[in-house]
């Protein structure tokens, strides 16, 4: 695809739907933080089991604010939503940046559950896309939705975790980095004031239709893998990397890399396959996940952990795109 379709495709797109995919494009790298974080934990002195039981922690305490937020937020401008979450995790980063000395845990613990708070929230960004991406053009939002944000983080991750983990992995430098990546948050949004329409999702009936076997199937198939997503939080990629590889920030960037450009890929794939096809699509996705996570569970040495990574994500991401249609 030469420059020149690369940008009547993305143009064909309505302002709104552009917008918002240039939004994240701009917010996507910030999501570095979900890194640091629990590294910035493990080199700092705690065990892994004592940085478990902080996220529980965090967890069964905010069960019931982000409860009372989720509801707020039903039938108001989405894009309200969506400047929350931004703002609290912008803040959240900040107290990480002063997590320092014996008040360090208790410090974290409010970055953490401030941050959780907006987790609820979470699915206004569905709602938002729902409503800005047009329903003959979806295959197509839904991929320049993907291959641009994952492309800032191909470009983006490898030099954050080249500076927090080659040039400075010093503790203090990667509390410098959370008060940096807190502002860049907190200054995102005007941004999304400016950029986003107001957005308040209509009711719309559902149509029910018979589903076939397959379908059953494949749905069966999601949650288990939804249960296992769950289990496996950032908490155990990084600590995987650190005890494993003895890697640093830069191992998680690369990793991360290999993530991306695997979404990309799968743009580009998605691209040159019929609508009609999604449920083989579905299986095939489901199918190379499972075995990039079996590669990822045999601890190869790193460049084919690399690769595993990338085909686990290879799947996930034709799965995503062809799941949302």
């Amino acid at each position: 695809m030469d420059l020149a379709v690369f940008i009547v495709d993305l143009r064909e797109l309505p302002e709104a739907a552009r917008r918002y995919i240039l939004y994240h494009t701009i917010a996507c790298p910030l999501i570095f933080t979900w890194f640091m974080l629990p590294y910035y934990l493990l080199v700092t002195g705690l065990t892994v089991l004592e940085v478990g039981l902080l996220f529980t922690a965090v967890n069964l305490a905010a069960i019931g604010v982000t409860a009372v937020i989720g509801r707020f937020f039903t039938e108001r401008d989405v894009r309200r939503g969506l400047v929350l979450i931004d703002l609290l995790g912008g803040i959240s980063s900040i107290l990480y940046g002063f997590a320092s000395g014996p008040l360090a845990s208790l410090i974290v613990f409010a970055g953490m559950l401030i941050e959780k708070i907006s987790s609820p929230l979470y699915p206004l960004y569905q709602a938002y896309e729902r409503s800005v991406y047009p329903r003959d053009r979806l295959k197509e939002a839904l991929i320049w939705h993907l291959r641009l944000p994952e492309l800032a983080i191909v470009v983006t991750y490898p030099i954050f975790g080249y500076l927090l983990g080659v040039l400075c992995p010093h503790p203090y430098c990667i509390r410098a980095a959370f008060l940096a990546f807190g502002m860049v948050s907190i200054l995102l949004v005007p941004i999304q004031l400016a950029i986003l329409p107001s957005v308040v999702p209509s009711k719309a009936e559902e149509e029910v239709v018979e589903e076939p076997r397959w379908l059953r199937l494949y749905v069966l198939a999601e949650l288990v893998f939804t249960l296992a997503w769950s289990l496996a939080p950032t908490l155990s990629l990084v600590y995987y990397v650190v005890e494993v590889y003895e890697g640093g920030l830069l191992h998680i960037a690369l990793i991360e890399v290999s993530i991306s450009s695997a979404t990309i890929l799968a743009t580009f794939i998605a691209e040159r396959i019929e609508r009609g096809e999604g449920h083989r699509v579905l299986q095939a996705g489901t199918l190379l996940t499972t075995l990039g996570i079996v590669g990822v569970v045999a601890a190869p040495s790193f460049p084919l952990l690399l690769l595993a990574f990338h085909i686990v994500r290879l799947g996930d991401a034709l799965v995503f795109i062809f799941k949302r249609m």
